[in-house]
């Protein structure tokens, strides 16, 4: 008889041995937020390592973890955005907010607004 050897959900940690040998989840729903969290998981690093190298923009360490903060000179107000609130966003609305942090790191804005300005005339 074979060894039953002890493995977990990699979403809830629960015991899943009872499942077949090759079953990685205990249900569907673990299985989606797994792949959920990992998706999410890339475009947190990305945003990350945007903050590190955009002007005005930091990451701030605290007890529990950390915040990202970007203070926007034009309107003077700053935006923090905690660990717990960037890793329950919905996959679109982090998207957007990787894709416009992409924007203001290559200067893309400025060139799409000029070449706008130039073709209406």
């Amino acid at each position: 008889m074979p060894n039953k050897s002890e493995h977990c959900c990699l979403s809830c940690g629960i015991d899943i041995s009872d499942k077949r040998i090759d079953a990685k989840y205990c249900s569907d729903r673990c299985r989606m937020r797994y792949r959920r969290t990992q998706k999410n998981s890339k475009l947190l690093t990305e945003l990350i390592d945007l903050f590190t190298q955009l002007p005005n923009h930091s990451i701030q360490k605290t007890d529990n973890g950390f915040y990202l903060q970007s203070y926007n000179a034009l309107n003077g107000k700053t935006e923090n955005w905690r660990d717990s609130e960037l890793k329950s966003m919905s996959n679109p609305r982090l998207k957007d907010l990787v894709s416009k942090k992409r924007v203001l790191l290559t200067g893309d804005a400025v060139g799409k607004f000029v070449k706008q300005f130039f073709q209406k005339r």
